[in-house]
């Protein structure tokens, strides 16, 4: 008997090897995905501005960055004897407005260079509503613990989305014509907002997907809100909060992303990383004795074998300082 509906994963046109560079934003569920590209080793900027959850000022701050624009002296704020910027997550900070000035200019020079060198650039959008400047209407990414009336709040609908993403998107094919785009929904769920308009916010962000994807050759969508909605309908799934996917529904999600993305050779590799990285972790009752010292040998090798294919060298260097 079947017990569980298995969400139908495309076949992308392109895939991934290590010598290829990924660019990942947007909730923190693209964190997630992108520190597990980072331990395989793959070369991958993860959320240089901070957990975004909506797409349109994510999508203005990577437009910006491609044209060079200059910091919205508008969006400046302080609190706390800090200084933040609405465009970004508080994470983000200086000590003083000057200060964040020049760490943003840096920051967006570096996202620039960044996604001219990536094969893959991945979205994740985590909400459609939107909070603006009470003052100017203006759309931020991070309220800053402001009070509620400083904002107003509402629902963006697919076709604002999508006007935010073409903006991007000629932009981007200008800098870098072979990029290609993965789109997927975070599948944390937003309950401050109710279940309800959380389901409504979620329609929203799919339903744009499915616009831009349809739109443009090179623009994809992964499944991730489904699988987890749909192949994991269990709150054993999900943290203490219920609200969040946990570490294992993060690796089920990793393996059909994997398997429908990374190429052949990117996958053996993985393998023999998964390997190594069990022995390095291995500790022995002692560390001395001839067999583990044989054990280590055999587990340098590999690393060895591996730094061929991808950066090993800090831990071959462990395993030689464990070597007597």
């Amino acid at each position: 008997m079947n017990w569980q509906i298995q969400v139908p994963i495309p076949e992308y046109s392109f895939d991934l090897s290590h010598s290829d560079k990924v660019f990942s934003v947007g909730s923190c569920f693209a964190h997630h995905m992108a520190n597990r590209l980072l331990h395989y080793k793959f070369s991958c900027t993860s959320n240089p501005y901070g957990t975004l959850f909506h797409p349109i000022p994510l999508l203005q701050n990577l437009t910006n960055a491609l044209k060079g624009s200059q910091t919205d002296e508008e969006l400046f704020l302080e609190r706390e004897d800090a200084s933040f910027h609405y465009s970004c997550h508080s994470a983000i900070w200086a000590d003083s407005k000057e200060g964040l000035k020049n760490k943003l200019q840096d920051l967006q020079f570096s996202v620039a260079k960044d996604i001219k060198e990536s094969k893959l650039l991945i979205l994740t959008f985590g909400t459609a509503f939107l909070y603006q400047l009470a003052s100017s209407e203006k759309a931020v990414a991070n309220c800053h613990k402001q009070p509620k009336s400083t904002f107003t709040k509402g629902l963006s609908s697919p076709t604002e989305i999508q006007a935010a993403f073409q903006s991007f998107y000629v932009e981007l094919k200008k800098q870098n014509p072979h990029i290609q785009i993965l789109l997927t929904v975070s599948p944390v769920r937003h309950i401050r907002d109710g279940v309800h308009q959380n389901n409504v916010s979620k329609s929203s962000l799919i339903l744009a997907c499915e616009a831009i994807k349809n739109a443009f050759t090179d623009v994809h969508y992964f499944p991730s809100y489904e699988i987890v909605l749909d192949e994991l309908r269990d709150y054993r799934f999900y943290e203490m909060d219920r609200v969040h996917p946990n570490e294992e529904a993060r690796t089920y999600v990793w393996e059909k992303f994997s398997k429908a993305l990374l190429s052949k050779e990117a996958s053996d590799v993985n393998k023999g990383l998964d390997k190594l990285f069990s022995s390095i972790n291995h500790r022995a009752f002692r560390e001395e004795s001839e067999a583990h010292q044989s054990f280590l040998k055999k587990t340098l090798d590999l690393a060895l074998r591996l730094n061929e294919e991808v950066d090993l060298e800090s831990e071959i260097k462990e395993l030689k300082k464990r070597l007597q």
